[in-house]
């Protein structure tokens, strides 16, 4: 009898086990007296939730059109996602709630005939407060969502900022004003937009009705001064195969530069769908989580790099991985030399910690460090002073730009310091391209090159002389001419970095 009971305990505790996961509640609802109806929504309560009584941050996640309070579930699986950052310790446990949108871009419509926005911030949200142990203050409150979603979380959220901290749109469907004013065909702008926002059966600029504007993103944007934002946290992120999409999104981004209104930006590969957002899903649970966890941009440097180790020193400034704390692992080094500032480096560490949440490459130190440093020198002072670097010729790679090249010359010429070069856009003369091919002639199996150059780039005749010279000498390398996305150095990033992997774990 005891052996049973001791079987029946264990199993239970392997259940129990098991069960170490947030819970998922699907088909919950509330009734809208504003709607004057049920409303369903789903719940996403994070690990441990019923056996403690800590207070949760709450995200609402909303959906596009098509789709109901099960599509983040079914097709996102953001409660693994999420699980699987807490574990990590990349992010804190917060409660996740996705409610029945319909087709209403989350708005009031202008005739009062379905009140979605009052609903939402009248009821919805004052029920899970008061039926959930949630954190009830701005900054633990937190909208995401994707196409329609989009719209409606940077909508609701701007419109309600004593109630909401921060934003994340993944594709929002929102218009320019050219689009919106000539989209075609009539019924179908009518039944999506004219109907909610007015302006049924019209066309040209008649479209373009004040209670439309007052609850357009672009248009809202378009009124706030960067104060009104000061602790209001804007990420919008959209795939490079979107449609119409991509001009409005764009002209949005253009708009928040233009107007110095602090955001997160992010152009990745992919179009209107799930895999677009499910790859953007770690970055935004990552951003989401400074604000709730009162980590806004500025409050301390390590919020660079969404809490990620930052090191600055006096030529360069050092990002370890983010499973780096805590950890006495040793990594890989990628330096990067040129005029990169804060934001860029930023901008550019994200990407690369994204690619190794998408197994696109293994963690590894980056390093940037200033233009015409003594890489040498530098090297050596850095891998003396911090932990947790290989620091062996192997596990030592370089990017190089602009004039920047000399520098790398120099270094390759005293020692065998790289696995593999990226050079972009050098700018030299013909000597340092036969001294170029002459330094890597020199050490043979290492360092291996990747040559990047823009077609119309002053330095082009000389990176397509180092071209000809290492063909000519057979020794093996890559050479890339081609136009940058918007003038941006780094639109090739991913493929040097992918390039640098494989030199390192060759």
């Amino acid at each position: 009898m005891r052996k049973i009971l001791l079987y029946i305990i264990l199993f239970l505790s392997g259940i129990d086990g098991a069960w170490a996961l947030p819970i998922e509640k699907e088909r919950m609802s509330i009734y809208s007296p504003s709607l004057k109806q049920e409303v369903s929504y789903s719940i996403i309560l994070p690990e441990g939730y019923e056996h403690s009584d800590t207070e949760y941050p709450v995200l609402y996640m909303f959906h596009g059109i098509g789709g109901d309070y099960t599509s983040w579930l079914e097709y996102g699986n953001v409660a693994r996602v999420m699980d699987k950052m807490i574990k990590k310790g990349e992010i804190k446990p917060f409660i996740m709630v996705i409610p029945d949108g319909y087709l209403s871009y989350y708005s009031d419509t202008y005739d009062g005939s379905f009140l979605y926005e009052t609903f939402f911030i009248k009821e919805l949200v004052p029920y899970i407060d008061n039926n959930y142990r949630t954190r009830k203050n701005v900054s633990a409150r937190s909208i995401i969502g994707f196409s329609m979603g989009g719209f409606g979380a940077l909508s609701v959220s701007l419109r309600n900022r004593d109630l909401f901290g921060s934003v994340v749109a993944l594709s929002p469907s929102i218009r320019t004003e050219k689009q919106y004013l000539i989209e075609e065909p009539q019924t179908g702008w009518d039944n999506q937009w004219g109907r909610i926002f007015g302006g049924v059966g019209k066309n040209g600029s008649q479209r373009l009705t004040s209670y439309y504007k007052q609850h357009s993103p672009y248009h809202l944007l378009s009124t706030l001064r960067n104060s009104d934002l000061k602790e209001f946290g804007i990420m919008l992120d959209i795939g490079d195969k979107e449609g119409t999409l991509c001009e409005s999104n764009e002209e949005l981004h253009r708009l928040l530069l233009e107007r110095q209104i602090p955001h997160e930006w992010e152009v990745r590969s992919g179009g209107h769908d799930f895999t677009c957002w499910n790859a953007a899903l770690p970055k935004a649970f990552r951003f989401i989580n400074k604000y709730f966890n009162g980590n806004q941009p500025g409050n301390n440097e390590r919020s660079l790099l969404n809490e990620t180790p930052l090191i600055k020193m006096a030529n360069a400034t050092v990002y370890y991985p983010e499973q780096a704390q805590g950890s006495t692992r040793k990594y890989p080094i990628i330096y990067v030399q040129g005029e990169i500032n804060e934001q860029q480096q930023k901008t550019l560490v994200d990407q690369f910690h994204q690619m190794v949440d998408d197994n696109k490459t293994w963690p590894a130190v980056l390093c940037f460090v200033k233009t015409n440093t003594d890489l040498s020198e530098t090297i050596a002072d850095i891998e003396k002073q911090l932990s947790g670097i290989r620091g062996s010729q192997r596990m030592r790679a370089l990017i190089s730009l602009g004039d920047n090249i000399k520098k790398s010359i120099e270094a390759i010429q005293r020692e065998n310091l790289f696995t593999g070069i990226v050079c972009v856009n050098a700018i030299a003369n013909e000597n340092d391209a036969q001294n170029f091919k002459e330094a890597i002639n020199s050490h043979k199996r290492y360092p291996r090159c990747w040559i990047e150059v823009l077609p119309e780039s002053k330095g082009y005749n000389f990176n397509s002389s180092i071209h000809i010279l290492l063909k000519e000498s057979d020794l093996e390398h890559e050479f890339r001419s081609r136009k940058c996305k918007e003038a941006n150095v780094f639109t090739y990033w991913e493929d040097w970095i992918i390039y640098l992997n494989n030199r390192i774990h060759v």
